[in-house]
């Protein structure tokens, strides 16, 4: 079986954090731009992007890890989105690799899918944050 150099336990960690980031949605509750249930919702307005402290917490965790977890990351984040099966895992280091040179950490950031990605390929691992 292939290895993991990343630290279950910290991919968990960015799951969270990307769950809270993913929640971020501007209600149209009220605003005539939507069709449906316009009853009043409880919701936070949140900061522009670039600006939410959620954000930026995420993007300083990314760029603290060491070059190979953002590689494992990545890899693991496309092996959970379907683009390799865990048998391609070498192959799908070398891509991470690839589209990280030259890349800050916060490209990694954004994808409201990015947690269930995490989740799928720590599931190939047999691992979970469970």
């Amino acid at each position: 079986m292939p290895e993991l150099n990343i630290n279950p336990e910290k991919v968990c960690e960015i799951v969270e954090m990307g769950r809270e980031l993913a929640g971020l949605a501007v209600s149209t509750a009220g605003d005539d731009t939507s069709s449906g249930d316009d009853s009043p919702l409880e919701t936070v307005v949140e900061p522009g992007e670039g600006r939410d402290p959620r954000r930026r917490e995420m993007v300083a965790y990314l760029g603290a890890l060491d070059a190979e977890e953002q590689v494992n990351l990545l890899a693991l984040i496309l092996l959970g989105r379907g683009d390799f099966s865990l048998d391609e895992w070498d192959d799908a280091l070398l891509t991470a690799r690839d589209s990280i040179e030259d890349k800050s950490a916060d490209f990694l950031v954004g994808d409201p899918a990015l947690p269930g990605y995490l989740l799928e390929g720590l599931e190939a691992f047999d691992e979970s944050c469970e």
